[in-house]
């Protein structure tokens, strides 16, 4: 199989994984997927050599495509700094929006590497949002004193709260709906 045709795979195998996991939730297997996606499930081990490295390809794939969506809000300039800074903390691309991340907490015992990547991931690729942070100081969108250092780690404690338990399955929240509870407090804390 030619490269072009791999990536080609890849990308429905990584979707179709998506659509899966949202029935299936962290339950899902390699079976699940191929009888999704009406292929051998050999076919899908001549891309991944087993359901963690499916996973963990999956997570780079989500965070990417987030970064994506976040850095459409930076160059959207029809919106007002204050509207801009919210949109880019709770970005998140259309196609994702129906992710059952509910299950997510899972992650932890199960798949330990997996949960380590979802951290990492997390806790990485600020550099874009402090930049836009502290043009809302400058602008006086956000408080001059605000700490943005501290609003970041409580940003990323946050966020990996919702991994490292069942916050959102108890509350009965979507992550959508939890990340913008998350980024109004929190914004609430430094907004002028």
């Amino acid at each position: 199989m030619g490269t072009g045709l791999n990536e080609e795979l890849r990308l429905k195998i990584l979707l179709s994984t998506i659509e899966v996991f949202n029935t299936h939730g962290m339950r899902f297997t390699m079976d699940d997927i191929a009888s999704y996606m009406r292929i051998s499930k050999k076919t899908i081990y001549t891309v991944y050599r087993s359901k963690d490295e499916l996973m963990l390809d999956m997570v780079d794939y989500i965070f990417d495509n987030i970064a994506i969506s976040k850095g459409a809000t930076i160059e959207n300039c029809q919106e007002s700094l204050s509207d801009k800074i919210k949109a880019h903390l709770t970005a998140m691309p259309d196609a994702f929006e129906q992710i059952n991340f509910t299950e997510l907490f899972l992650l932890r015992d199960k798949y330990p590497v997996v949960f380590d990547k979802v951290k990492l991931r997390l806790d990485s690729g600020w550099d874009p949002t402090m930049e836009l942070l502290k043009e809302g100081q400058e602008k006086g969108v956000i408080k001059s004193d605000a700490n943005l250092y501290v609003f970041k780690m409580m940003m990323e404690t946050s966020l990996s709260s919702f991994f490292a338990s069942d916050i959102l399955k108890k509350q009965g929240l979507t992550y959508r709906e939890g990340l913008d509870l998350v980024v109004d407090i929190l914004l609430d804390g430094i907004k002028v």
